[in-house]
């Protein structure tokens, strides 16, 4: 009896040794997860901006081209109020529904410009009346074949940023069609 007493000692401890081993790979399998996944979310801002910082540094030495082209911080955007238009064309009756916003480099000249997306005769700016009146003139001249291809939309969107910096009297960097309905 007393060889039977040893043989049962000697399977207890294997049997906490699993336990303890599929703890540590558990443990293992979430502390790898956790880093992983901190890697994924931090690290890879860091990288990008450790790889923007590279560029920077290439740009500089090419005369700082980028400099000019990019804005030093975030555009702000100047909403405008919808559109509805008659278009051009003269087979039928066909309307256009659109939303524009304009983006610029000066968040202090949007705040001014911007009247909510509402349109408020009274107290609109007057650059902002100008903008929509000369986005206006422009949209009534297109046709829903001009405006239904891509690259109709592409060149409507050229043709709106440079109405709108005229009226602005300064650039408009892009165009944002928020609503897009030709009927």
């Amino acid at each position: 009896m007393s060889q039977a007493a040893p043989a049962g000692d000697a399977k207890a401890p294997k049997k906490g040794k699993g336990k303890l081993l599929i703890i540590l790979v558990a443990v293992l399998v979430l502390a790898l997860g956790g880093g992983g996944a901190a890697y994924f979310f931090m690290g890879r801002d860091a990288g990008k901006k450790a790889h923007e910082a590279g560029k920077d540094g290439e740009h500089a030495a090419e005369g700082g081209e980028a400099e000019a082209e990019a804005p030093a911080h975030d555009p702000a955007v100047v909403a405008l109020p919808t559109f509805t238009v008659n278009l051009a064309d003269k087979e039928s009756t066909r309307y256009l529904r659109t939303t524009v916003s304009l983006l610029i480099n000066d968040a202090e000249k949007a705040a001014t410009l911007s009247g909510g997306g509402e349109h408020k005769a009274a107290g609109e700016p007057a650059r902002i009346a100008m903008a929509r009146s000369a986005i206006l003139e422009l949209l009534t001249t297109k046709t829903a074949d001009e405006l239904m291809t891509a690259e109709g939309k592409v060149a409507l969107k050229k043709e709106i940023a440079e109405r709108a910096s005229k009226a602005f009297k300064f650039k408009v960097n892009d165009v944002l069609l928020a609503e897009f309905v030709v009927q």
